[in-house]
């Protein structure tokens, strides 16, 4: 919408509060943008909320509607606002509302798409929509799926999914009487019309869209439905919006590689671990084949729990390494540990437990959080499936049945394919749309499905991680053959899953950039996306003090071996505390072998009190972690530890290293029983 001398009406507003008079202090309490009157609901980012009622079903007349809840962020220079351009950053999953991601801490980092943006938001606005069904936009809640416990790969999910269906059949009724098909009224072409809908409310020309996982997926649908609106797109670890592989077997084609090179990269398990991660991988799987293992560990709470483990589990835990980088740092570790003369399943089942909440925390969390029900109702609509969608569901079974049964044995291996096929329905949707409703014959695809989706002067930024087996690298060219565009594909070095979202510093640091000057996409400087640091992949978790690899030392060190064994265990307990921290931030945790580490000052402060990592090597002090103003260094961790193992003299240690950073190395200093100790060990 334009008013007088072809102003668009936000710019029209942003100069009207630049000529009104100065308020005494802080933001104003509503805001006019465009024909949208925003109420101030947020600080640190300042925020404005609105909402915007659309149709459910575009295509009926008097549908009923539904709101559409976003957040307006002014740019924060002063004076910005009349030339302002806006970001528009989505979530994804499906099933993430955007709002909850422009602004949070993790890792005692700050993240999200604030983050992300970082100096660009001084004189950019963003705005974050949730989409229909997630956040605070109508969000869908099914009691059965979001509440769901126990394995999704089986009957009782896919019951609670057909459940989900009808009732979303029959919640809203149609204008003339009966209940509307609103079972596939929740995918992403719907949405899409939903976001142009507040762009156009807003009085927005045209904005630059950022979308990870999923909403790289939605970015190509809106840009290619409403490519007058995009003046620039970011695909954060994409994947095909049409002609999509049902069994996505790129993912485990990359696999072998990407554990490969997690340890060959580290000089902690290439040394302890020469070989193939992969094939100790698949040596993982037959022994959890043969007999699953169980234990109390260190849960996700910081308190024990009883875990269990098969081979299912380990098709989830390789598969959630895509976005977990703790996954590649202990798995081989682990698995050798359980394989090995001690059989101690430990750490990988604390891995596991630790996985259940940090990768997949989707059931029973709250609606506004995460959807499980809008993360089926879109998955069985726009992604294709192993069986005909417009069959009835037994014939989909049997269909499932014979395109598994068709399928080469190796596909998966180490894994069958009913293993593989096994793994969390919100990591891959196998099998839950089984009983899914037969979507109405005016169903929305998601895109025209012809190459390419968006005009050819178009910047499109594409981003990918390197050990990344959910959207892997290997897939880029067909993306980038389909979205069209005036397209790059970067490869961000030893990164996982989702590179922005302010997740790594390349990441954000291309992407604020593009978005500056898209045109210049092929100049781009991507010189730090190879420089991204190999994971600090652990070399063992020794069962006894004989098995930890020593220290080397250092000029003037006169310990001996065993004591250089002692000090290289104490910063690999050091370490694991602050890895631990980094993945539950619980203040109070448990030692994997006994012991405990509470943290304090937001886990800047660890403490550890008799901490043992090893078993019979008890490791008591603190680790401070300090801001390292080095990029992609991580934080500087300053441990200073005692010591005590049966047989051995007290030692006392100091040590200091970087949590990230090729090359990055532990230096230790101290004393065992007297005699002087230094030496250095790769950082753990």
């Amino acid at each position: 919408m334009r008013g007088p001398l072809g102003l668009t009406v936000a710019t029209m507003a942003v100069l009207a509060l630049i000529a009104a008079p100065a308020r005494a202090a802080g933001p104003a309490p509503a805001l006019r943008v465009g024909s949208q009157t925003l109420k101030l609901c947020g600080s640190e980012p300042t925020a404005y909320c609105g909402s915007l009622p659309v149709p459910l079903d575009y295509a009926l007349a008097g549908s009923p509607q539904i709101s559409i809840a976003y957040r307006w962020y002014p740019a924060t220079a002063p004076g910005a606002g009349a030339d302002a351009r806006t970001v528009v950053p989505v979530e994804g999953g499906p099933g993430y509302p955007s709002i909850e991601s422009v602004a949070y801490r993790s890792a005692g980092g700050e993240a999200g798409y604030a983050a992300m943006y970082g100096p660009l938001l001084a004189r950019w606005n963003m705005l974050a929509i949730d989409n229909r069904g997630t956040g605070e936009s109508s969000p869908l809640r099914c009691k059965g799926l979001q509440d769901f416990s126990g394995p999704t790969g089986g009957d009782a999910f896919r019951a609670a999914a057909a459940s989900c269906a009808a009732s979303l059949d029959h919640r809203w009724k149609r204008p003339g009487g009966g209940y509307l098909h609103a079972s596939d009224l929740f995918s992403s072409a719907p949405a899409a019309r939903d976001m142009a809908a507040v762009i156009e409310a807003l009085g927005l020309a045209q904005v630059d869209v950022y979308g990870d996982s999923y909403g790289s997926f939605f970015a190509q649908v809106f840009a290619a439905r409403f490519p007058r609106l995009v003046r620039s797109v970011v695909l954060d670890s994409t994947y095909e919006s049409f002609g999509l592989d049902p069994w996505y077997r790129s993912t485990i084609g990359s696999m072998p590689g990407d554990f490969d090179a997690a340890c060959e990269r580290w000089a902690a398990c290439a040394q302890a671990a020469p070989g193939p991660s992969w094939s100790r991988i698949g040596a993982l799987a037959e022994r959890l084949r043969a007999a699953p293992v169980a234990g109390r560990v260190p849960g996700p709470g910081g308190k024990l729990v009883q875990a269990r483990m098969d081979v299912v589990g380990l098709v989830d835990l390789v598969s959630d390494a895509a976005e977990d980088t703790r996954i590649y740092r202990e798995l081989d570790a682990a698995a050798r540990a359980l394989l090995g003369a001690h059989e101690d399943p430990a750490p990988l089942l604390r891995l596991y437990a630790q996985r259940e909440y940090e990768d997949e925390g989707y059931f029973g969390s709250p609606v506004r959080y995460y959807s499980v029900g809008l993360y089926v109702a879109d998955a069985c609509v726009d992604y294709p499936q192993l069986f005909d969608m417009r069959a009835p569901p037994s014939q989909r079974a049997n269909e499932l049945s014979v395109a598994q049964a068709t399928l080469p044995a190796q596909t998966f291996a180490p894994f069958s394919t009913a293993e593989w096929i096994s793994q969390n329905e919100n990591t891959e949707a196998f099998s839950v749309c089984i009983g899914w409703p037969s979507p109405d014959a005016d169903a929305q695809a998601p895109t025209d499905g012809q190459a390419p989706l968006l005009p050819a002067s178009m910047p499109v930024l594409v981003l990918g991680g390197e050990l990344d087996s959910w959207t892997p690298p290997v897939d880029a060219p067909k993306v980038l053959g389909e979205v069209g565009g005036h397209a790059r594909f970067v490869e961000l070095a030893n990164s996982t899953h989702v590179v922005g979202e302010g997740a790594t510093e390349c990441g954000s640091s291309l992407i604020e950039r593009f978005v500056q000057s898209p045109r210049q996409l092929d100049s781009l400087d991507v010189s730090c996306a190879p420089a991204v640091a190999p994971v600090h992949a652990v070399g063992v978790y020794a069962a006894t003090l004989a098995e930890e690899a020593p220290l080397q030392p250092s000029p003037g060190n006169a310990a001996s071996r065993q004591a250089l064994q002692l000090g290289a265990a104490a910063v690999q307990t050091a370490g694991d505390a602050v890895t631990r921290w980094s993945a539950i931030e619980a203040k109070h945790d448990q030692g994997l072998h006994g012991g405990s580490v509470t943290a304090s000052h937001g886990g800047a402060l660890l403490t550890l009190k008799r901490d043992r990592l090893v078993p019979g090597v008890a490791v008591s002090g603190t680790v401070e972690l300090r801001h390292n103003p080095v990029a992609g260094a991580g934080e500087t961790a300053v441990a200073r530890l005692t010591v005590h193992a049966a047989g051995l003299p007290k030692a006392s240690l100091d040590a200091i290293w970087t949590t990230a950073g090729a090359g990055a190395v532990a230096q230790v200093t101290g004393s065992v029983g007297g005699q002087a100790l230094g030496g250095t060990m790769p950082a753990p």
